[in-house]
């Protein structure tokens, strides 16, 4: 996809300007007295012109320029670019007073970039520089820059609105052993060194919001250059959902002494003390406020009800904006937010609210699905609404750490849910290390400036470009894939939830199907890694081959282990077999994690990839990667084992997309979303906040062969949206031929918590409502395989019908609530043959 359709710019008739060639480099001309920030991303600019070309452009901190040369400046900050506008050589009254915009604009033979404010300046910088071929992972993946002997500007003039999304950022998050390790081994610390790296990455992707790290760091009292920085640079500076008015939680941790303890009912004068240094140090730079509190290390606050943390919270709230309107003259005059997490969720929907001018930080259930879109209440509120979202996890309901998992259909659909509703304010994205999550980070920081440069099903044209942009136009189609593929497989179940028990050995082939599809996207990674070119292949491990290979490693470990099991079982000499691949997947883990470390951009990265990956039995982290239990068969005691005789089965499954007709009401359809979910795609609403008439929305119709009469049941499989709208359901209509309309709520059964369960309580893959209640047992070995919608990344409603004939009959799913998606429908499910995927499709006739 080209860059003027993902940034959705606005373009006119094309002037050239030569920005190098074999003589020389243009001159940047920026003036003095403008922002600091913006002449160091000019010198930016200048050092990426030699990266392309091997000449330096020249900078000049002048009131004057000459012709010929790159003029870049803030309007009202700089005298180059008012003189322009004054003298009607440059018009800016598309970008004048808007938030971070800018013009790019060849003028009386100059280059001009005019940005409305300090970073809108920046992001027309470095748009220019990834115009040149400038990754904006040139330092943080390694992707190389293409030499060119001459760069010419030819888009003419080129307008940039301003974002949709205002603040767009990330929180480096779970960072230890590995983003930790790396920066102080590099660095000699999390600190202002390599911040600056982080900075100027954000700035090239055009984000401008930062949470720190805080496990270990205080961004404000590690390293002192560190906030003035940010500020330089560029960057708003926040702190995470339960540090608030700019403390780390570290700060705390070793005043605790000092301070007293962390509890509002018995401490308020200690606090509010600490509170107020902190704003204090911080009130001259950028930040966004977190205000609330919760227990002392991300915990609910206290064990006395939520309504005596209720009245707290109030008090804490009224505490801390005094605090504010001492330092500020008002409270509203810094940017605050409160973030709506874990059992803040509830205190928010037992109808504590917070001042209007302070943005409503919704957030997602920790791995990605969104738990509140924006309520009508909220939508013209002062300080509007945003959302905190993880593309990595470390906690509840189990970590999602170690490589990407968020394929981009995913996020796509999630994050139009969020923007539709009006969540648009602030997008914090919890990103762990920052690697290896580099693809989604970019995706989500594209999409959130223009959702809609981005639609259902563009998702595969942007993995090209990005690829196309990485390692050039080439391998970009068969890089992509690779790209789509390996975090939609993670998906299917994420490398920390995998167990040898998933997968059925016996049903349907499927421990087999699910290790060829991975080998074959590993093969296919080794393929085009021999047609990179050898300056990108440092770039290529770490983007592409490293998270494909390693993922279909980890994969391979846990079915050959359920294969080893299953053989082992039957005295099988088969299970030996299985045993030792196993044992040389987990050691091939630990030479590719080898190469990650210490051979891949000559040992740049060491430490970034030591998280633990294998044998998870709790939530967290272990200690060590682990082996599955694996069991060998004595020669002597071997015995034949039977081969597997298919039972005839009445079941078989039809993908939602695979419908047979579609009807529109009152201009609401179904549409396809591409690639989302466990197969080819998924059916969504075409608007996924539309009011849907009383008595129903538009309809997919599916005829099925019925073989078996007197009843039929259907299990169909919707992706596990959460209860985004508790006032109103989460509900799916169903019909069969003219039959009357059934509802089916997806919240029937429902758990805001993340259960376990048992073969006893689920003796197959299809989680059918309603759930069984949540099982007080504890994950203690692999007889018992961990199941539940999150980790499966689906739910299942079931319905029944009353029928008296075989042949064909037609189901009708009617809309109902717009943003349930559907992935599948399952027809006489057969709950005696166990398998995670189910049984294999039938098309539709």
């Amino acid at each position: 996809m080209p860059l003027s359709i993902i940034l959705c710019h606005v373009c006119c008739m094309a002037q050239n300007f030569c920005i190098a060639d074999t003589s020389g480099a243009s001159t940047i001309f920026v003036d003095a007295d403008d922002y600091t920030g913006v002449i160091r991303a000019a010198r930016d600019l200048g050092d990426d012109v030699r990266k392309v070309t091997g000449t330096s452009a020249p900078v000049l901190l002048s009131r004057k320029y000459n012709t010929g040369g790159i003029v870049v400046g803030t309007i009202g900050k700089s005298r180059l670019i008012d003189r322009m506008v004054t003298r009607h050589k440059l018009d800016v009254s598309e970008v004048k007073g808007q938030w971070e915009s800018y013009v790019i604009d060849v003028v009386d033979g100059n280059l001009v970039i005019a940005g409305s404010d300090k970073r809108g300046t920046i992001y027309g910088i470095y748009d220019l520089s990834r115009r040149m071929g400038v990754s904006p992972w040139y330092w943080w993946a390694d992707v190389p820059v293409a030499h060119r002997d001459s760069v010419i500007y030819d888009a003419g003039r080129y307008v940039q609105p301003s974002p949709k999304v205002k603040y767009r950022g990330i929180f480096i998050n779970d960072e230890w052993p590995s983003f930790g390790g790396w920066a102080t081994k590099r660095f000699g610390g999390i600190n202002s060194g390599m911040y600056a790296h982080m900075f100027e990455l954000l700035l090239r992707l055009k984000a401008n919001y930062l949470w720190p790290a805080m496990w270990a760091s205080s961004f404000n009292e590690d390293d002192p250059l560190s906030p003035s920085l940010a500020d330089e640079y560029g960057i708003v500076m926040g702190t995470s959902h339960h540090e608030p008015m700019m403390r780390a939680h570290k700060e705390y941790t070793k005043r605790r002494d000092e301070v007293g303890a962390w509890n509002y009912n018995t401490n308020k004068s200690g606090l509010d003390k600490f509170f107020r240094a902190g704003m204090e140090r911080n009130k001259n730079f950028d930040n966004i406020v977190t205000i609330g509190m919760r227990g002392d290390g991300d915990v609910a606050m206290s064990d006395g009800g939520d309504e005596a943390n209720m009245r707290t919270l109030t008090e804490v709230v009224n505490g801390q904006r005094k605090i504010l309107s001492d330092i500020y003259g008002s409270p509203d005059k810094v940017p605050q937010l409160w973030a709506v997490f874990t059992e803040v969720q509830r205190y928010y929907d037992a109808g504590f609210n917070v001042p209007d001018d302070v943005t409503l930080l919704l957030c997602d259930n920790n791995w990605g699905y969104i738990r509140r879109t924006a309520p009508e209440k909220e939508r013209s509120r002062k300080g509007g609404v945003g959302l905190y979202y993880h593309i990595d996890m470390n906690g509840g309901p189990w970590n999602d750490r170690w490589v990407n998992t968020s394929p981009l259909p995913k996020l796509r659909e999630q994050l139009n849910l969020a923007y539709r509703s009006g969540i648009d304010r602030i997008w914090i994205i919890n990103v762990g290390d920052l690697k290896p999550k580099e693809v989604p980070i970019d995706f989500i920081m594209t999409y959130a400036w223009e959702p809609d440069s981005i639609r259902p099903g563009d998702e595969k044209a942007y993995l090209e470009h990005f690829a196309a942009e990485a390692f050039g136009p080439d391998v970009a189609a068969d890089v992509a894939d690779i790209m789509a593929k390996y975090p939609k497989y993670n998906l299917w179940r994420k490398p920390e939830v995998q167990r040898p028990d998933i997968l059925s050995v016996e049903n349907y082939d499927e421990a087999n199907r699910v290790t060829m599809m991975w080998r074959q996207l590993a093969e296919k990674a080794e393929a085009v890694r021999l047609r990179i070119p050898v300056e990108a292949r440092d770039a290529y491990y770490q983007l592409v081959y490293y998270p494909a290979v390693a993922s279909a490693t980890v994969a391979e470990i846990y079915t050959a282990a359920a294969q080893n099991r299953y053989y082992a079982d039957r005295g099988d000499l088969r299970a030996n077999d299985f045993a030792d691949r196993a044992k040389e997947l987990f050691l091939k883990d630990s030479l590719l994690t080898v190469h990650y470390n210490k051979v891949m951009a000559g040992g740049k990265w060491d430490n970034m990839m030591s998280d633990k990956h294998i044998g998870y039995s709790r939530w967290s982290m272990p200690d060590n990667n682990i082996l599955p239990e694996l069991r060998y068969v004595v020669e002597s005691e071997a015995r034949q084992s039977l081969p597997v005789v298919e039972t005839p089965s009445f079941e078989y499954s039809v993908a939602a997309i695979d419908y047979s007709r579609s009807k529109e009401v009152e201009g609401i359809s179904w549409i396809v979303l591409p690639d989302l979910g466990r197969g080819d795609g998924c059916m969504g609403g075409s608007d996924v906040t539309a009011s849907v008439p009383s008595t129903g929305g538009a309809v997919l119709e599916y005829d099925l062969d019925v073989e078996n009469a007197d009843s039929l049941r259907i299990a169909i499989a919707i992706l596990p949206t959460q209860d985004i709208n508790p006032g109103r359901g989460l509900r799916l209509g169903v019909r069969l031929d003219d039959g009357p309309l059934q509802i089916l709520d997806a919240r029937r059964g429902f758990h805001d918590v993340f259960e376990e369960y048992t073969p006893d309580n689920l003796k197959r893959a299809k989680n059918l409502n309603p759930l069984p209640a949540p099982s007080t047992l504890t994950l203690s070995g692999y007889r018992r395989p961990m199941r539940n919608e999150v980790f499966d990344n689906r739910r299942w409603l079931d319905v029944n019908f009353g029928i008296t004939d075989v042949g064909t009959h037609t189901l009708h799913v009617v809309m109902i609530d717009p943003e349930v998606v559907v992935e599948r429908l399952v027809v006489n499910p057969d709950d005696s043959k166990y398998s995670y995927f189910g049984p294999p499709e039938r098309t539709a006739e």
